[in-house]
């Protein structure tokens, strides 16, 4: 079982413990504290998460840095063909490079160098697409951000039968991708940012 309110302190992860249950996270401006909000909850068992956070390219290692000493999980890179473990938080490495899911089991990390999406590489998009085939296990989160990237991507998990949530207004700095995806019908919950880790952590604890 997952611990949300774990004392602070990593256990390593169980080696290639994979798991079918998973978490997706897409945010762009303001997105870096908000990501920290969330991920403070999330304990060394935690479901494998995959996050598309809009950075320069320059800025990819060092965001990676700076969460990984906020979470007791571990955030890396992510590897192209890697198996989804409990515990890990994974990141694409630069903006050369889409994050996406491989669309056969047992879940992997796809690695793609696709266009940019709404001008964003990686996008959000591009990642929620590609877990529209493991929907069924999915819980997803769009948060603060300009623009609209990602909120297609929401609906069309939402609609393959992922658990959707949307950052509320009153927390977002930017109120943008969380609106769009609102407004298209892919949030079926809006929450305020420190209510969201915890949430994300119950739904896939619920899938289990």
């Amino acid at each position: 079982m997952v611990s949300i309110n774990a004392p602070f302190g990593r256990r390593p992860a169980a080696k290639n413990e994979t798991t079918q249950n998973f978490i997706l996270l897409g945010s762009s401006t303001g997105g870096v504290d908000a990501l920290i909000q969330i991920l403070r909850h999330f304990g060394s068992d935690c479901p494998p998460t995959l996050i598309v956070q809009h950075t320069g390219n320059q800025f990819a290692q060092s965001l990676i840095r700076l969460l990984d000493g906020a979470t007791r999980a571990k955030v890396v890179a992510a590897q192209d063909g890697a198996m989804l473990e409990r515990g890990l938080v994974y990141l694409s490495p630069s903006t050369e490079q889409h994050l996406c899911l491989a669309e056969n089991l047992p879940l992997r990390i796809a690695l793609n160098k696709n266009p940019p999406r709404t001008s964003h590489r990686p996008s959000v998009d591009a990642l929620f697409e590609s877990a529209v085939p493991h929907a069924a296990n999915a819980t997803a989160a769009i948060l603060t951000g300009m623009g609209k990237d990602g909120a297609q991507g929401l609906l069309s998990l939402r609609q393959a039968g992922a658990q959707t949530v949307g950052q509320d207004e009153s927390t977002s700095i930017v109120y943008g991708m969380p609106r769009v995806a609102h407004a298209l019908g892919g949030v079926a919950r809006a929450l305020p940012i420190t209510e969201i880790g915890p949430a994300l952590l119950r739904a896939a604890i619920q899938r289990t």
